[in-house]
């Protein structure tokens, strides 16, 4: 989706009109917990993440390679990407998980911490919207240089004394700090799986009104097309159906919410466009191999 600036106005030194690619920056969280265990065999979900951590001793594994997570590096993954974690020597159980942990504050000796082996750990949620989302899997790290370290000091100071409300000032460190991040990606890695306009502007609809009626006829009408030729190009284009796209939308956007908000699992179904409760476990459970509650459960945000 591109901006569309004005035509200038007479006696403008510029009489080009730019076109600048649009993307919606969505923070989901900002936290700043101790980690005493920290074991998924998998883990995978559709928005960025952020890590630092304070103190060494954690570990992502992802297509057989370890990436430690050390005070002088930052590490980001992106949308959609599976990966296992683990603390020191832990052993990663076969089936379920072990974490241990909880939110830092003033209170909380550090030293304390330390000599009960717990990491210190940041970590930042969020998402880009579509199609910058859809970039290929992947985990990339960064070196903490001064720039980076100025811009986590004020976050975890800020975390250190407030967690649910940040100021105007935390929350340009955490927005620049992703900007830096972002930018620091090679430019290859924005080759966007598509770049025909109408399928890039049926993406953006259903990421809008994922709450709504998205039939194939509904999508073709955005794309102006009719609908066994829209059907035919967005299938050849985005690898997949439209239905089954939608499906897929409607169920990142769900993990969304069931991580993120303290909304009920009715709320959820009912915002993400299933006719009820049952309907939305039903495919949530065939999608994820989880039923929405057990996953609210495991990985909701406390």
């Amino acid at each position: 989706m591109t901006v569309l600036l004005k035509v200038p106005d007479r006696g403008d030194p510029s009489d080009i009109l730019q076109q600048f690619p649009n993307y919606n920056l969505q923070l989901h969280c900002c936290r700043y917990w101790w980690l005493q265990q920290w074991e998924f065999k998998e883990l995978s979900f559709p928005y960025w993440r952020i890590y630092n951590n304070s103190y060494q001793g954690a570990v992502i594994l992802y297509n057989g390679k370890e990436y430690a997570l050390t005070p002088d590096k930052i590490v980001m993954i992106a949308p959609n990407t599976s990966y296992a974690t683990r603390l020191y020597d832990h052993v990663i159980p076969e089936t379920g998980y072990s974490l241990k942990g909880g939110r830092i504050n003033a209170s909380v000796s550090e030293q304390q911490l330390i000599a009960d082996r717990c990491i210190l750990h940041l970590f930042i949620h969020f998402n880009i919207g579509l199609p910058y989302d859809n970039i290929s899997p992947g985990v990339f790290t960064y070196e903490l240089s001064d720039h980076l370290k100025e811009k986590l000091q004020v976050i975890k100071r800020h975390l250190n004394y407030e967690h649910t409300r940040f100021s105007f000032y935390s929350n340009l460190a955490i927005q620049s700090l992703i900007g830096d991040l972002l930018s620091g990606l090679p430019e290859e890695s924005w080759n966007l799986t598509t770049k025909n306009y109408r399928i890039l502007e049926v993406l953006n609809y259903v990421e809008n009104n994922i709450g709504d009626e998205l039939t194939n006829t509904v999508l073709a009408q955005q794309a102006k097309m009719a609908t066994n030729a829209f059907t035919h190009l967005f299938t050849k284009e985005m690898g997949m159906t439209p239905q089954k796209h939608v499906k897929k939308k409607r169920i990142d956007k769900a993990c969304i919410l069931l991580h993120h908000s303290n909304w009920s699992i009715d709320k959820i179904a009912a915002q993400t466009g299933f006719a009820d409760r049952y309907h939305f476990s039903r495919v949530f459970k065939q999608v994820i191999d989880a039923s929405p509650a057990k996953y609210k459960k495991e990985f909701g945000m406390k």
